[in-house]
């Protein structure tokens, strides 16, 4: 023991440590407590095998959906947001987007520029994302990645 005769000193170490370990519990408890209710729920890599999409959801509200077709990926960067009350997942085309990325999406159908845009309801089980379509009850199933 570092302090073997004096009880004061020992006291004191004491105090300063369980102070200390006191402060930490608090701030990494509200760090958690924090994190849990302000994130973003969705956010992270998604991968739906039916679909050959994989979707990306970044804490800015942007997402980045790539199409798997074997060889080539296409993407296209999307603005979402989400509403935990409602549980509900926007998706729209970026307003700010290039002008060659607006030519592109004008000679293709809406399908292939992006199958995503709309409202749909969110739900997560078991790292199992299921969105569903609010008007027409289409389902994208998706794995977290």
């Amino acid at each position: 023991m570092v302090f073997k005769n004096s009880e004061e000193k020992r006291n004191t170490a004491w105090r300063t440590v369980m102070t200390v370990s006191s402060v930490l519990i608090v701030i990494i408890a509200a760090f958690f407590i924090v994190k849990l209710f302000t994130g973003n729920p969705l956010e992270g890599t998604w991968v739906s095998e039916d679909e050959g999409i994989r979707m990306e959801v970044r804490g800015d509200g942007s997402i980045m959906l790539t199409r798997i077709n074997g060889e080539s990926e296409d993407s296209l960067t999307l603005d979402g947001s989400v509403d935990k009350e409602n549980k509900t997942f926007t998706v729209q085309l970026r307003s700010g987007s290039a002008p060659e990325a607006a030519d592109e999406a004008a000679d293709s159908t809406e399908d292939d520029r992006n199958p995503f845009d709309g409202t749909y309801s969110y739900s997560i089980e078991n790292d199992i994302l299921t969105l569903t379509e609010r008007e027409y009850g289409d389902q994208f199933v998706f794995e977290r990645e």
